[in-house]
Formats: structure tokens, sequence, C-alpha cells
């Protein structure tokens, strides 16, 4: 079963032992429901950064700037916002750039490239399109952000603390292995050796 943002929430709530479970994100009316909507999207985007999730994870081509980049490149393309991780950078929409040079600076990409197609990792549109080991995983570290008003007890924490841990490692190795790609940067001696062979 896909977990929307209530139920990652609901989860995270059943984590620290609390039983105020919520009806909606956009309510405020009990403590769960203003906790629960002050640290999810933090939480959300804590566990995002962590990996390439590829079940949040778009190509995107982006527009450039019309403002002089900051560093020595030509061009300057601003990551859209719903980027929580750059993953890469390429110059054509198959996603392959094996000589591109880029830099990320103040949520711009710097480059020499004329046109700039972006690989992230991106805020889910709808949270059930997550695979469920990541909303597990979303909702431990929820769990983490809410404990301290709710549990008073250092071992209790603790064992969400080390839920946390196994719940982000279980769901980065289901996703690596779901979505094998080799991303193995090009060398202009190497291709050349290969080609005179």
């Amino acid at each position: 079963m896909r977990l929307d943002e209530v139920d990652i929430c609901n989860e995270a709530i059943g984590l620290v032992g609390a039983t105020e479970w919520i009806q909606s994100l956009t309510n405020t009316g009990t403590v769960s429901e203003r906790r629960c909507n002050r640290f999810f999207l933090g939480a959300v985007e804590r566990v995002l950064s962590k990996h390439d999730w590829h079940c949040s994870s778009t190509i995107r081509q982006l527009a450039e700037n019309t403002t002089t980049p900051l560093t020595s490149y030509d061009s300057s393309f601003a990551l859209p916002n719903d980027c929580v991780r750059v993953i890469n950078v390429y110059e054509d929409d198959a996603g392959y750039s094996p000589y591109s040079r880029w830099e990320l600076l103040e949520r711009n990409i710097e480059t020499n490239l004329d046109a700039v197609f972006l690989r992230y990792v991106k805020f889910p549109d709808d949270y059930r399109s997550l695979d469920i080991l990541l909303s597990t995983a979303i909702a431990y570290e929820l769990a983490l952000l809410l404990a301290p008003s709710y549990v008073k007890d250092r071992e209790v924490f603790g064992i969400i603390l080390q839920g946390r841990r196994i719940a982000l490692s279980e769901a980065k190795a289901i996703d690596t292995l779901q979505n094998k790609q080799l991303f193995a940067e090009n060398d202009i001696y190497e291709d050349h050796r290969i080609s005179m062979t």
C-alpha cells in the first residue's frame, strides 16, 4: 500500500508512541497536526537529499539566466523550485555528456554548455508515487523530529534513531538494486586510446 502525506505523518506519530492521529496537514487544531505541519517538509527534504532516489527523480531542460555567471563559466541556469538534489547535468535529453563541466552555485548551474538538461531529485507531486520503503524512511525522519516533544525516555529515542538508520539503509539498497545505472566518467585520452585499437 502506497502512503500519502497523512499516512506518513500518522506512521511517524505511531512510531513516537502517540495516538493523536491527524486527518489533514492543512488543519492545525491539534498538537499533532501543528507539529506534522511544521516538520513534514523538512523531514522529506532531509531524506530526499541523502540519495539519488529514482522514484522521485526527473529530467528537465533549464532556462538560461539573464544574469552574468559568478564564476568563469559562460552561462548560468536556475534550478527548478522543486529541486532537492542535483544528480547530473547533460547537454541533451539523451542523458549523456561525458565531457561537460559544471558547477552548482547559489541554486544555479554554471557551465559552458549551450543547453542544460538537469537530472535531479524533486519534491514529489504525489507522495503515493514514492516507494513504500522511502515513505517509511521519511516517517522515521519525521518521528525523530517529533520525538523530543512526545518521548521523554532516552532509550525510546535511541530506538527511533536506530530505526531511522535501518529504514534509510533499506530504502537506499532497494532503490539502488531496482535501478541499475552505470555512471562512469569518460576520459578523452582513454576514448582516443580505445579508438586507435
